[in-house]
Formats: C-alpha cells, sequence, structure tokens
C-alpha cells in the first residue's frame, strides 16, 4: 500500500469511525437526558461489565491483534485457500468459547452481580442482572463483526468495518427513543443485541466473493495454531484490563446514586477523539506494519511508526489541553437536560482527568499494533497486566479524598506507565522508530497546546460582555466554537513558527483531497 492510498484509507476510516463517535456521543446525550443520573441508568452501565469481560476474554481487539498479521503473511505467499480455513477454524473455535461464557456468566448472573454493584439496594441489583443476562447475547454478534473487519482490514477494504459501528450506534439510539416508553431501560439493553446484529450484517456484502466461510476446526494448521496462540496473551491482556473497570464500577457504587452514569459518562466522552483518531490510525497501521515486516522492511517500520506516533501527539495534547478548559461547557450543552448541577460538576471533574491521559490512551492504541505486526502480542499484555496494578492501585489510594476524579487519575497514570513502557520496549527492539524524535515533538506539541489551551481559557473567562455569564444552549454552543477556532488558529501560528513538519504533512493531505474532488 502506498501512502497516498495508507492517507486515503486513513481518511475514509477516520470520516466513517467520526460518524460513529458522533452516533456514539448523541447516544450518550439521547440515553442521559431521557433516564438521567439515576438508579436504572447506573444499573445499565453496570451491567455492561460482565458482558463486555466475555467479549474481551474471547473475541475483541485479540482477533485483529492475532488474524491480521496471520492472515497478512498467508495471502502474501498466495494461500487465499489455507487463509480462509484458518480463518473458519478461529471462528468456529471463538464461538464454541464465548457460547460457554455467555451461558455460565447468564446462570451465575445472581452470584456474580452482587459482588459487582455492592452499593446498590436489592431493587436495583436484580435490575443489573436482568440487563446482564439480555446484552450476554450481544458478545458472539460483535465478535463475528470484529472477525468480518479483521478480514476485510487485511485486504485494505476499511470502509464497511468502520462503518459497522454507525448501525451499532444507530440502532442503540432507536431503541431508545421508540421503545423506553414501552420497555423503560431494559430497551437499552435490547437495542445493544439488536445493535451488535447489525454491526455483523453491514459486514457481510463485502464480504462475498472474498471470505469463504466453512465448519472447519483444523487445529493441526500451523497458521490456526499460531492465530490461537497470538490470541491468547491478547485476550487475557484485555481481559485483565477489565479488572479496572471492574474495581472502578464497583468503587463507584458506593459514591451515592448516578456515580455510575456520571463515571461512564465521562470515559465515554474519553473515547470520542480516541475513537476517531487513535482507532482508525491503528486499523489502517496494522496492515501496513504487518506487510512491512513480511518484506522484511525495517526503514519502512520505523518510518511508518513515527511519524504516526507524532502526528498523535500533535492532535491529542491540543485536544487534552482545549478539553480540560471546555469540559464545564461540554457536560452542561450534552447532558443539561437530564443531570442535575450535582451530576454536571462530578461529570466535568471526572473527564477533566481522564483527558490527562488522553494523548497516552491514542499512542498505545498504536503502539500496542507496532507489536502485533511483529506476531508478538506478549509485550503488549505484560506492560498491560502492570499498568492495570497502576490503575487499581492509585484508584483505590485516592477514591476516599478525590471521589470519581481519583478513579479516572488512576486509567491516566496507568495509560502514561503503558506508553512509556511500551515506547522504550519498541526502540530497544526496533531504533529506526526514533524515540528523541518524538519526546522532542511531545515537549515542542505541549508548549504549543498549553498556548492554545490559553487562548480558549480567555475567551471563556473574558467572553461574558458577548455569551453571557450563564448562556443558554444556542450562546453556549458559540462559545465553545469560537473558544476552539482561537485555540485552533494559535496552534496552527505556533507550529508554523516552530516549523512542524505535521502541520505540513496535514495541509498537503487536505490539498491532495481537494485536488481530486
Amino acid at each position: 500500500m502506498t501512502s497516498r492510498s495508507l492517507a486515503r484509507a486513513g481518511l475514509i476510516v477516520t470520516v466513517a469511525f467520526l460518524g460513529s463517535r458522533v452516533l456514539g456521543w448523541v447516544r450518550l446525550v439521547v440515553i442521559a437526558n431521557i433516564f438521567g443520573a439515576g438508579s436504572d441508568l447506573d444499573a445499565y452501565f453496570a451491567a455492561f461489565r460482565i458482558p463486555d469481560l466475555v467479549y474481551q476474554l474471547a473475541a475483541a481487539g485479540a482477533l485483529a491483534s492475532a488474524l491480521v498479521p496471520v492472515l497478512a503473511q498467508l495471502l502474501h505467499n498466495g494461500e487465499h485457500a489455507r487463509a480462509w480455513r484458518v480463518t473458519s477454524s478461529v471462528i468456529n473455535l471463538m464461538m464454541l468459547a464465548l457460547l460457554a461464557g455467555s451461558v455460565l456468566m447468564a446462570v451465575f448472573a445472581p452470584l456474580l452481580v452482587p459482588w459487582l454493584v455492592p452499593g446498590f439496594d436489592a431493587v436495583n441489583t436484580e435490575l443489573t442482572i436482568q440487563l446482564t443476562r439480555i446484552m450476554l447475547l450481544s458478545p458472539m454478534l460483535l465478535a463475528l463483526g470484529s472477525v468480518a473487519s479483521s478480514v476485510l482490514n487485511t485486504e485494505g477494504r476499511f470502509a464497511a468495518a468502520a462503518i459497522a459501528p454507525l448501525a451499532y450506534n444507530g440502532l442503540i439510539i432507536i431503541c431508545a427513543l421508540v421503545l423506553s416508553p414501552i420497555m423503560g431501560i431494559h430497551a437499552l439493553a435490547v437495542g445493544v443485541v439488536i445493535g451488535s446484529f447489525a454491526h455483523v450484517m453491514v459486514q457481510v456484502p463485502s464480504l462475498r466473493g472474498r471470505f469463504h466461510y466453512d465448519l472447519s476446526l483444523d487445529i493441526k494448521d500451523p497458521a490456526t495454531r499460531q492465530a490461537l496462540f497470538l490470541m491468547a496473551p491478547r485476550a487475557i491482556g484485555l481481559g485483565v484490563n477489565q479488572v479496572t473497570f471492574i474495581v472502578n464500577t464497583t468503587l463507584a457504587t458506593g459514591l451515592g446514586v448516578g456515580a455510575v452514569v456520571a463515571y461512564n459518562i465521562a470515559y465515554n466522552v474519553l473515547q470520542i477523539p480516541i475513537g476517531v483518531i487513535g482507532v482508525p490510525l491503528g486499523v489502517i497501521l496494522l496492515p501496513a506494519l504487518s506487510r512491512a515486516v513480511a518484506a522484511g522492511s525495517v526503514v519502512e517500520f520505523g518510518s511508518i511508526l513515527r511519524q504516526s506516533l507524532r502526528l498523535l501527539m500533535w492532535v491529542t495534547l491540543w485536544i487534552a489541553a482545549v478539553g480540560i478548559v471546555l469540559r464545564r461547557q461540554v457536560v452542561l450543552l450534552l447532558f443539561g437536560w437530564g443531570f442535575d448541577s450535582v451530576a454536571r460538576a462530578q461529570t466535568a471533574d471526572t473527564l477533566m482527568f481522564f483527558l490527562l491521559g488522553l494523548p497516552a490512551n491514542c499512542l498505545n492504541v498504536v503502539l500496542a499494533r507496532a507489536f502485533y505486526s511483529s506476531q508478538d502480542t506478549r509485550t503488549p499484555v505484560v506492560v498491560a497486566i502492570a499498568s492495570v496494578g497502576v490503575n487499581v492501585v492509585v484508584s483505590v489510594l485516592t477514591v476516599g479524598s478525590m471521589g470519581l476524579a481519583g478513579l479516572a487519575l488512576g486509567i491516566a497514570l496507568g495509560g502514561w506507565f503503558d506508553t512509556v513502557v511500551l515506547s522504550f520496549l519498541l526502540w530497544r527492539r526496533n531504533h529506526r522508530v526514533d524515540l528523541r524524535s518524538i519526546l522532542t515533538g511531545s515537549v515542542v506539541f505541549g508548549a504549543g497546546s498549553a498556548i492554545a489551551a490559553a487562548g480558549a481559557l480567555a475567551v471563556t473567562r473574558y467572553g461574558h460582555g458577548v455569551f453571557g455569564r450563564l448562556p443558554g444552549r444556542p450562546l453556549l454552543l458559540a462559545e465553545m466554537v469560537v473558544a476552539s477556532v482561537v485555540a485552533g488558529a494559535i496552534y496552527v501560528v505556533y507550529s508554523r513558527l516552530m516549523r512542524v513538519p505535521e502541520l505540513t504533512r496535514v495541509i498537503g493531505l487536505i490539498r491532495s483531497e481537494l485536488r481530486r474532488r
């Protein structure tokens, strides 16, 4: 894949992921404003933990990290039939594991859920059990969708896989609006299952003529065993990562009604820039890095990774800095209808600490895939386990004094621990990554982001004559737009003065795409 086609694919995926994240944002707004920061929504977010654990252990990112490098190698060697047989075998084994896991969790939910939500009363605990059982149907569907995405991405077809989350989020929104007057909070759980089914089906047309499924369980094939071998540590790492969310959910249930909602809302707002920037870049880079490894091109591997990491830092440091300044406006604009002043303040403060870890969380998506491309899934897992230890220790130590903000701080510090260790290990393995250039760029980008954030803060502090001290939503939106534009202009000018090459690359890509149209 050439640099131009790589950039074009990145643009397609980014636009699709942007649409998905916008819909994800709309989903949060709809849900929060329909149900408010109350006990029902607390139960809904808590109920996600067990189905998500099942999905992460058996599928999720483990599929892409294992299948894409193996399929890339087989397709590079022209072994198409074998590639599809291996994929079918992985699907069948994964479905058996997911089915067994979902059934067991559904049976034992009355025993497991009370341990997860010790701060809930009996009524809310029972509601959490009901929602958990409904949503346990979704892991198998999402896993099938993840396999479809891996196959399409390996062949350089990113559009259908990137559009699938749009269907997922869209149907949850529809169910919330249409079914909640009839079913209450259960409508959201039903929407998750229906959205998961749509996640698979929208990708099926693009698979026709490209992927041939059968009932194989060919575990004797070395490629199948290699894929399973690669999946195992990654699945363990993702499962261990769920420990953070389980611990934080358990701690949040003791902070009063609405605390679980505020924590999850803030965390999901954080996921929007990660999904728009970090995840699409990771999706695009894994096949490209895998092909570079398969071809033995060390220089290309190092160049792609260095440029990607610098670009991520340039963008995400600015977003984090400006987001911290505008966090209260964001929460008020989106959740002002359903949240009272206490819930809004709690969500905004939690979001601020989550944003401190935004650059690290985006970088980790790419750094981990750099190891996956070399068919090394164990190293990121070991580091992830250590970072979970950091998350949990910080959360337990700070929740008493900082509340939800302490839980967010734990995730932010754990993310940066992950980034530092993975970067160092990757640099030791391949000096072409040029860690010094990335560190130098981070310092330059960080200074520019701070100056840009100061500009945004000046707009919010001294714009009362234009926007008012307690502006309504139209003026609040206008204030945020003006503050963001001012911060963006400052950052662009700063980047130009400092001769930051990432600005030139982005402008060049935009001009190239405009000429094509």
